[in-house]
């Protein structure tokens, strides 16, 4: 176990309100990813007394920076990408973001976000530890609902590409009062036709994490569009239904390991493994059957996830199809 560190001085923050941010091991962990651990952070009551919400504290984990300072360095850069990314963003359904605090001689930011109660991927673990069978239907369609309207303003107000949508990238208030989107830190711009020529911008590269990438991104495609990110969305609905990640039940079956940083997922950072079926449809779990309230869930599944892009339908359609009042 690692000793306590003092909490960090002399932060340049960019927001008014201060901060100080204390060392990650006197924090609880709320998650964790690819290269960074996201922390719970209790603020403590205005002079006045009245009570602030928590926020979240998301920063390059212990670990990374131990162990291997390049790689520290790009996730660093991701975390100042996101919040300049989020700081331009206003969605009920995007994760708020709060400030950014940088401490002197130290290469490690601390990006304070809105915090929720949980994400999507742990509702879906604890439901498979507990044999609790597919979310509920409301449920997904609430999330599919909250989504979609984000995806909807990336895609054609704030023109971005989300580039990494899975189930640990949507958070979860209460019992599914309201779902955001969030982890913005290998997000892409999309021109005013909504693409990304890779070709003719070869500074940019589509990361992701390859369970959930679509089969353009896996061939490698020079130009790609939004529909990538729904393509995404589909795998994240069967997500909800099989309770595992698309593809893993061709991974190894081992034990995950928290310093490890979620081993179901391969690191952006490493090759593709060519045996592994990305950017294909999944087969669904057999021998069960689901109730007819999951008929447009399943229909969405399938067009989401469609191998052409053309023809899967963009955000507002999946939105509009949720919301439509018969």
């Amino acid at each position: 176990m690692e000793t306590p560190r003092k909490p960090l001085r002399n932060l340049h923050l960019e927001v008014n309100t201060p901060l100080q941010v204390p060392a990650s091991p006197l924090m609880k962990t709320l998650g964790y990813g690819t290269g960074v651990n996201v922390y719970f952070l209790e603020r403590s009551p205005k002079p006045s007394g009245q009570i602030r919400s928590p926020w979240a504290i998301k920063r390059v984990s212990q670990r990374t920076r131990r162990t291997n300072g390049e790689n520290s360095k790009i996730f660093n850069d991701r975390i100042r990408k996101e919040a300049e990314i989020l700081r331009k963003l206003k969605h009920p359904n995007i994760v708020g973001f709060r400030a950014i605090a940088k401490k002197d001689n130290d290469e490690v930011d601390s990006l304070a976000l809105e915090c929720c109660s949980t994400s999507l991927g742990s509702i879906l673990e604890e439901r498979l530890e507990e044999d609790a069978g597919p979310l509920p239907a409301k449920d997904i369609r609430k999330m599919l609902t909250d989504i979609s309207s984000a995806l909807n303003y990336l895609h054609t107000e704030a023109m971005l590409l989300h580039g990494d949508l899975k189930s640990h990238n949507i958070l979860v208030k209460g019992e599914f009062e309201i779902c955001k989107l969030c982890d913005f830190g290998v997000s892409l711009p999309l021109n005013k036709e909504g693409k990304i020529d890779f070709k003719e911008n070869p500074e940019l590269r589509y990361v992701g994490t390859e369970l959930w990438c679509a089969p353009e991104i896996i061939e490698d495609e020079e130009v790609i569009d939004s529909k990538a990110d729904i393509f995404s969305l589909g795998l994240i609905i069967y997500e909800t239904i099989a309770l595992i990640p698309p593809h893993s039940q061709r991974l190894d079956d081992t034990e995950k390991d928290e310093d490890e940083e979620n081993s179901l997922e391969q690191s952006d950072l490493e090759p593709l493994d060519a045996t592994m079926p990305y950017g294909t449809r999944p087969p669904l779990p057999q021998a069960f059957e689901l109730h007819e309230d999951y008929n447009v869930i399943m229909e969405l599944f399938y067009l989401c996830t469609n191998e052409d892009p053309k023809h899967r339908p963009c955000a507002k359609i999946i939105y509009d199809s949720l919301t439509i009042k018969s």
